[in-house]
């Protein structure tokens, strides 16, 4: 798998990525047009990349879709975008077609079957869209060798890694490409032949900081970067960067560390033996850099309207609960006393994972397309020694949590790490909660407050309070006194 980098019309961007060594970068036709071509020659891609450098080209597909541009103008934009890839053909590896879902699916087939034979259907590559649904999906498997996948796709279908993985033990010579994908939970979870992204600007253009920390690729936002940044030291400096330039904030070293980082987690996904995770959910957008045109929809879902009562036979219990029932003992209206079944809710172990749909399909060892799930959680608490085994089960994974997060400490250099102080204290409090459950403790506690002139012993007591403040044994007066006297001395 090959981490594209986006962003190649930019003379800057690709000086710098060329500098750091990168080997796949990408150029979005629509951006370098509006940048502006020359107007007396053609614009040779061979002239500007170094030889071992591979190029991809976008189309620029999603721009169009948003720009109220008519057919003809959309029609003379896909003429010079072929032509464009005619002309640098010899230079072009991977090539996307022009995604203009407004000239229609006619045209769209039409080009496939012109320009895309033409040109090689070997490196050129179709889009998915999710509107066709996995049946488009497949009927493009079918019948061409490159289907790109848009990453909002990834991110919305998370079917689409198990049947991407079944289509390609169908179709041997198929790849599945991806188009602003980067995130790691989707690399490792999707197979692509690769995936571009725009995110390694992020530290430019947003003021962020990410880093590859040896086992997976970390993100933090441009307020954590005084925190984040010095605990990563060893690690920079290991990869030839300037440690000095990063803390002071210069921008081409930050991005040169996130090039750098990408290019490591392209040689883990190759390895395929590390672990990768993402702590930033946010999608594939730098922000103000030169993206593809995507905006985040934030829209609620739609509802349907339409409402027909279902036909109470076919109602069930939530698959998720059980129900029993219990007999009892209780008293009607009259007070006498009548026997009667109560409900009584319980947990199921029936589960309905599937396999084409489940979260960790990717790295399931007993995946098996179109079946249900291998595995079954029997967790039964109805005692209080089932409660505390549980708790006790619980604290183990929670203490082994621990000990592998001071584990990346130690290898991160020995920076203390606030989360791995969170999970510490996640297991102090389980702890906490079964000394609870094993402690035995019974008292009263009485709270009273009076204010009258008779006492709150009077209150409680009645005339008794009165005998309760005498002193034993009639007081201290001189007949009791002397016989205290004279039965010490006769002791």
């Amino acid at each position: 798998m090959n981490i594209v980098f986006m962003g190649g019309e930019v003379p800057s961007h690709r000086t710098l990525l060329t500098g750091v060594g990168v080997k796949h970068i990408s150029i979005n036709y629509w951006r370098l047009v509006k940048r502006g071509l020359p107007k007396t020659k053609d614009y040779i891609l061979a002239e500007r990349f170094p030889e071992d450098v591979k190029i991809y080209m976008d189309g620029g597909g999603h721009s169009l879709n948003d720009m109220n541009m008519t057919e003809r103008e959309l029609e003379e934009y896909a003429a010079d975008y072929q032509d464009f890839l005619a002309i640098n053909s010899d230079r072009i590896t991977m090539a996307t077609e022009l995604d203009a879902k407004a000239l229609g699916p006619n045209w769209i087939n039409y080009q496939r079957k012109t320009f895309g034979e033409e040109f090689g259907l070997d490196r050129y590559a179709v889009i998915w869209h999710p509107e066709t649904a996995h049946t488009g999906l497949y009927s493009l498997a079918s019948q061409y060798p490159n289907v790109a996948l848009l990453g909002e796709s990834l991110e919305d279908d998370t079917s689409l890694s198990a049947r991407s993985r079944s289509m390609l033990s169908q179709f041997p010579d198929l790849e599945f490409h991806g188009i602003a994908c980067a995130k790691p939970d989707n690399l490792r979870q999707v197979p692509l032949a690769t995936a571009s992204t725009l995110s390694w600007l992020s530290p430019m253009m947003r003021g962020e900081t990410i880093v590859w920390d040896g086992t997976r690729l970390v993100r933090y936002q441009k307020k954590q970067k005084d925190q984040a940044r010095p605990r990563y030291k060893a690690i920079i400096e290991k990869a030839g960067l300037d440690f000095d330039k990063i803390m002071n904030d210069d921008s081409n070293e930050v991005t040169r560390l996130a090039i750098w980082s990408y290019l490591q987690l392209e040689k883990s996904l190759n390895n395929k033996y590390e672990k990768l995770s993402d702590n930033k959910q946010e999608m594939d957008d730098p922000g103000l850099a030169e993206t593809r045109g995507l905006e985040p929809d934030n829209r609620g879902v739609d509802m349907r309207k339409d409402f027909t009562p279902r036909d109470p036979e076919e109602t069930m219990t939530l698959p998720v609960f059980g129900v029993t029932s219990k007999t009892v003992l209780e008293k009607d209206e009259t007070g006498r006393d009548v026997i009667s079944d109560v409900p009584i809710i319980k947990s199921t172990h029936t589960s309905f994972r599937q396999c084409n749909t489940c979260f960790v399909a990717a790295n399931c060892p007993a995946f098996k397309p179109n079946n249900s799930c291998a595995f079954n959680l029997p967790v039964e608490v109805k005692t209080k020694d089932q409660l505390r085994a549980l708790l006790n089960a619980i604290i183990e994974m929670q203490g082994a949590r621990v000990a592998f997060a001071r584990f990346a400490e130690e290898l991160n250099g020995g920076y203390p790490d606030p989360n791995t102080g969170q999970e510490i204290d996640r297991l102090f409090k389980l702890v906490g909660e079964v000394k609870k459950l094993e402690e035995n403790k019974e008292f009263i506690q009485i709270t009273a407050q009076r204010q009258s002139s008779g006492g709150m012993l009077s209150a409680l007591f009645g005339d008794r309070a009165s005998v309760l403040r005498e002193i034993p044994g009639g007081g201290i007066d001189e007949e009791n006194t002397t016989r205290i006297i004279d039965q010490g001395l006769n002791g």
